[in-house]
C-alpha cells in the first residue's frame, strides 16, 4: 500500500514537472516572437484650382520742350492729349513728344499701334494740308534741312516686329509718315509692368504751304495684347 501511495506521487510528480516545463517552454517561445503592427493610412487627394485675370494699360503722358527723342529735340510741350505744334516756321521744324507707358500680364507681350484720321489739315479746307513725310513705317528715314512741308512721327523703341520690317529700323533719328491704318510703334513679347517708350511728332513747311489756324488732326495709340 505504501509503495502503491509512492508510486502515484511519483507519477503526479512527473506530470507536474512535465507540466511546468512545458509552460516554461511555451512563455519562452512567445517571449521571442515579435509582431509587427502594419498601420493603415488614407489617402484623400485635394484639387486646387485657380483664375487669374487679364490685365493690359496704356498710358499717353506729356512732354515738355528741351527733351531727347530719337536724336532730335521737342521744341514744344505736350499736354497728355493734345500736341500743341503752335505756329510752324519756315526757317525751323517744330518737335513733339509723348510717353507711352505700358502694363501687360499677356504672357504673349503687346504691340501698340498708331494712325491718325486723316492729314494735317485745315479744318476749314481740306485743300490746305501739310504733306506727310515720306518715310514710312517699314522703311523709316531721316529726316534732314528745313524749308519743306512734312509732318511725320517717331519712336525710340528699337524693338519692334513688324511683317518684312527690320525690329530696329527706327534708330538713329529715323522718322515715317502718318496713315490712316495700324503702325507700330511699341512691342514687347512678354508680360510688362509699366515699361516705357518715347513717341516723337515733326512738322515743317515751305514758304508756300497755306495760311490757316485751324490746322489739325487726331492720332490714336492702340494696344494689343497676346493672352
Amino acid at each position: 500500500m505504501t509503495e502503491t501511495i509512492k508510486r502515484n506521487i511519483d507519477l503526479i510528480s512527473i506530470a507536474g514537472i512535465g507540466l511546468f516545463l512545458l509552460i516554461v517552454s511555451i512563455m519562452g517561445v512567445y517571449e521571442s516572437t515579435s509582431v509587427d503592427y502594419v498601420s493603415a493610412a488614407t489617402t484623400s487627394p485635394i484639387t486646387v484650382s485657380a483664375t487669374v485675370g487679364q490685365s493690359e494699360a496704356l498710358t499717353v503722358t506729356l512732354l515738355g520742350l528741351g527733351v531727347a527723342v530719337n536724336a532730335a529735340t521737342t521744341t514744344v510741350t505736350t499736354t497728355d492729349s493734345t500736341v500743341p505744334l503752335g505756329t510752324l516756321s519756315v526757317s525751323a521744324n517744330t518737335i513733339a513728344a509723348h510717353t507711352l507707358t505700358m502694363t501687360t500680364n499677356a504672357n504673349g507681350g503687346y504691340t501698340v499701334n498708331t494712325k491718325y484720321d486723316h492729314a494735317l489739315q485745315s479744318t476749314a479746307s481740306t485743300t490746305k494740308d501739310i504733306n506727310d513725310w515720306t518715310g514710312t513705317n517699314a522703311a523709316p528715314t531721316v529726316i534732314s534741312g528745313v524749308g519743306a512741308e512734312l509732318f511725320g512721327y517717331t519712336t525710340e523703341d528699337y524693338t519692334l516686329a513688324g511683317t518684312g520690317a527690320t525690329s530696329t529700323r527706327f534708330s538713329g533719328g529715323k522718322w515715317a509718315k502718318f496713315t490712316t491704318g495700324d503702325l507700330e510703334v511699341a512691342y514687347h513679347t512678354g508680360p510688362v509692368n509699366a515699361t516705357t517708350s518715347k513717341v516723337g511728332y515733326q512738322a515743317g513747311i515751305s514758304v508756300s504751304t497755306p495760311a490757316a489756324t485751324d490746322y489739325g488732326c487726331t492720332v490714336t495709340y492702340t494696344m494689343t495684347s497676346a493672352f
